[in-house]
């Protein structure tokens, strides 16, 4: 044990993965330890003296702005609140951050906290929100079949005494399967749309045989194309038949 307890403290601040940082009241760093480089991604010498801007994604700088400022006004021993880290070679860090004023004298000098990176957190509530959603849908597409099949019987049954009626009815069918799976993907009224993307129209093409204005169109395709999950036009046909919403070819 170091006869000088900052000699201990130092070393627990340079052991730690969370990052433990300092910034006078204008918002400067005044001390970052040793994780602060892991986690914002710069030599510390080079963030010592410049503003918290310059680790914050702008997208989340007003927010954490404000989290400082009111956290400056404030005799409160400590805030928590959430932010976003853009490192320099462009990769996002989310952090929760645990902040509260220094004092020296009684006159306020700053604010001190500590960062604690929450990405891989993140992540995995994301994965668990989409597997959710995933089962949901699922759920409501089962319900949806059975649904179907009490359809798909009771047609086959009125088409079986005239074979004629047994392709339309399967049609009949097949579209009601399609409009029960888009309405539980939130796609209820997009069905014909997804339809004229798959064969190649074009957005004025799709305005003029909807009545929908282009820009409407636009902001539909849009949609359609983010709840697939395509990452273009061309990748609408074969998500919308993975997800039932179209005839597979063939």
């Amino acid at each position: 044990m170091h006869d000088d307890p900052s000699l201990d403290y130092g070393d627990l601040l340079a052991r730690l993965a969370d990052v433990v940082y300092a910034v006078d009241v204008d918002g400067r760093f005044t001390y970052i330890n040793p994780a602060g480089e892991r986690i914002f991604g710069w030599d510390l010498r080079d963030l010592i003296g410049r503003h918290f801007s310059a680790v914050i994604d702008p997208a989340a700088l007003p927010e954490t702005a404000e989290h400082f400022r009111l956290g400056m006004q404030s005799a409160e021993p400590g805030r928590y609140f959430e932010t976003r880290i853009l490192q320099p070679d462009g990769q996002a860090r989310d952090l929760e951050i645990h902040a509260g004023n220094i004092y020296r004298d009684g006159r306020l000098v700053g604010r001190q906290g500590v960062g604690r990176d929450i990405t891989e957190l993140r992540r995995l509530q994301e994965n668990l929100a989409t597997k959710t959603s995933r089962l949901e849908l699922l759920e409501e597409q089962q319900r949806s079949a059975l649904e179907v099949y009490r359809r798909l019987a009771l047609m086959v049954g009125r088409a079986a005494a005239d074979p004629g009626r047994a392709e339309p009815a399967l049609d009949a069918v097949e579209r009601s399967l399609q409009l029960d799976t888009a309405r539980g993907m939130g796609l209820r009224d997009d069905v014909e749309i997804i339809h004229l993307i798959a064969d190649g129209y074009s957005n004025q093409e799709i305005s003029d045989r909807v009545h929908l204005s282009v820009h409407t169109v636009k902001d539909r395709v849009s949609r359609i194309i983010t709840k697939l999950g395509a990452r273009s036009r061309a990748g609408v046909a074969t998500r919308a038949a993975e997800a039932g919403l179209l005839r597979p070819p063939g």
